[in-house]
């Protein structure tokens, strides 16, 4: 999966099976999925923050498919869901050291509000927060 700009400790972290089935089992979660010739080319989460936003919980696109539209489109979905939905407004988190997905999330009209550090398993991740008024 592409986990372009993340560092090696987070992909570990965060493609543990136990951090995995925690996520999937989350009901909170709407999970949106591509595919192609039978293949999982990406996946998108997003999962309800507050009342009047929704968290754009993580993007993944396989690394041999990336700049292809496939992360374009997930990101349009949870978007258009979000928005149906109701709610008023997006956050994003991404690994501060992460422009590439920084520069995705802008291009789609986000904005960097601030930044944040969380921590997942054992590791502290340093985050940029960036938000889109629906």
């Amino acid at each position: 999966m592409g986990w372009t700009g993340a560092t090696e400790e987070t992909i570990h972290e965060i493609s543990s099976e136990k951090y995995l089935m925690e996520l999937v089992s989350d009901s909170g979660l709407k999970f949106f999925v591509s595919e192609g010739k039978g293949e999982i080319t990406g996946l998108a989460v997003n999962r309800v923050k507050d009342d009047s936003t929704m968290e754009l919980a993580g993007i993944i696109v396989r690394d041999d498919l990336l700049g292809r539209g496939i992360g374009s489109l997930l990101i349009s979905r949870c978007i258009d869901s979000a928005r149906d939905a109701g709610f008023a407004s997006m956050v994003g988190k991404t690994e501060m050291s992460n422009d590439r997905a920084i520069s995705f999330y802008m291009k789609r009209g986000f904005v960097r509000i601030g930044n944040a550090a969380e921590t997942i398993g054992n590791s502290k991740i340093d985050l940029a927060v960036l938000r889109l008024i629906l």
